[in-house]
């Protein structure tokens, strides 16, 4: 069989492939083909919450957090995908000030009513009323930002799947693993798939926690780590009926951070999480454990239970998805160092599902165009660009790491 060409190969098939995908055939008449070692959503994106909230851990994050939000509500009036609004809530235990005041993220892009950044100061006795489940004691009130919501991974990948092969130039290949990448001089020239060899002008590396692996078939390094994240579930329909907005757990579980929210039918997730890459979590992405630990659930528990009234719940075993984290907590988003035709989007710590928008329209930027800045009036209403050369991958090598501006 004679070798298949297209002008793009994107490797990886998750939120961030596929979007990335869209947005270069949208942008060009460029034949793009997207390869999968599973199906897409398979790997971090199906095991994720799906949740759509603020990343403004620096002035970037916010804007590829703002370009999100506006492509979810996008899709939603144009294609009916499903969002549901339940809100993000901050509970406060008598610590810090409260309310707190606004930062610069706030005055800068919260002026609009379906903004992320609208919020609502809840009193005590609100936030009761309205989050029965919460205890009293110490409550001294909470912050809820209505408009901050989750969505099912799987509808969003498989809208823009159809979106992207609706304009006749994409072709998605299941089940097929990119096995070897071959190279001439400084350039990628084929790429040996389970079923057979592609010869490619441009190769985009989208593989999320495998992207060192996809990086190292053509012979480059990447900083990238895959972290094991856990996942496990609590049965809150036996105690109550409402929605849980995202929260996060007043005290770490086993030393790490957890997000709980609300899921369709009653239960709640609750998620380990962390920003950067961290000690004990590395994994290889394929050979990790896909069930909790057997006492995570157990730990979570203790911890839940010293917070809200959850009496009949029961907390059970869920699942477990292996983030692509970066030393510094930020993405990569660059040309290769080494081949001129391979570039990457990778390296998301978790905050895929929000800013996966932002990074695909960074990356056709880049990729087509050569630019590092993209327009953001459209999404603030005044002139701002957001300059996304500081993701270079090179910066690793320079030690000229990012650092997150928590305001």
């Amino acid at each position: 069989m004679s070798e298949r060409t297209a002008d793009i190969a994107v490797i990886g098939g998750g939120i961030i492939g596929l979007s990335c995908a869209y947005e270069l055939a949208r942008q060009s008449d460029l034949r793009v083909v997207v390869f999968d070692k599973n199906n897409p959503a398979s790997g971090t994106t199906g095991g994720s919450a799906g949740v759509i909230c603020l990343h403004d851990l620096g002035a970037i994050y916010a804007q590829l957090t703002l370009l999100g939000h506006a492509r979810v509500l996008e899709l939603v009036r144009d294609h009916g995908l499903a969002y549901h609004p339940w809100g993000t809530l901050f509970v406060n235990y008598g610590e810090g000030r409260f309310p707190a005041e606004a930062d610069a993220y706030h005055h800068r892009f919260g002026t609009q009513p379906d903004s992320l950044y609208q919020r609502e100061f809840l009193s005590p006795e609100e936030t009761r009323k309205r989050f029965p489940w919460i205890m009293r004691e110490n409550l001294r009130g909470a912050t809820l930002y209505p408009n901050q919501g989750f969505l099912d991974p799987y509808e969003l990948v498989t809208l823009y799947e159809n979106l992207a092969t609706a304009t006749g130039r994409v072709t998605v290949c299941r089940n097929t693993p990119v096995l070897q990448i071959r190279t001439e001089g400084e350039r990628i020239t084929t790429l040996v798939t389970r079923r057979g060899a592609w010869s490619v002008g441009t190769v985009l590396n989208a593989g999320g926690p495998w992207g060192a692996k996809v990086a190292a078939l053509a012979g480059s390094e990447l900083a990238v780590t895959p972290q094991r994240i856990q996942v496990c579930v609590a049965t809150a329909f036996d105690d109550y009926s409402e929605r849980a907005p995202l929260i996060p757990l007043p005290e770490p579980v086993e030393q790490e951070g957890v997000w709980c929210r609300g899921e369709i039918g009653g239960t709640m997730l609750f998620g380990q999480h962390h920003d950067t890459t961290k000690a004990g979590f590395t994994v290889d992405p394929d050979f990790v454990n896909r069930v909790n630990d057997a006492a995570y659930p157990a730990s979570v528990e203790r911890v839940v239970r010293r917070y809200w009234n959850l009496p009949k719940g029961r907390f059970l075993n869920g699942w477990c998805c292996v983030y692509g984290t970066t030393e510094d907590g930020f993405p990569i988003l660059s040309r290769d160092t080494k081949r001129k035709n391979f570039y990457h989007a990778v390296g998301l710590n978790g905050h895929g599902m929000t800013c996966h928008a932002g990074i695909a329209l960074a990356t056709a930027e880049l990729m087509l165009r050569g630019g590092t800045s993209l327009d953001l009036r459209p999404v603030t209403g005044h002139a701002e660009r957001m300059d996304f050369s500081v993701l270079d991958v090179a910066r690793f090598g320079r030690r000229e790491l990012l650092t997150f501006e928590l305001k």
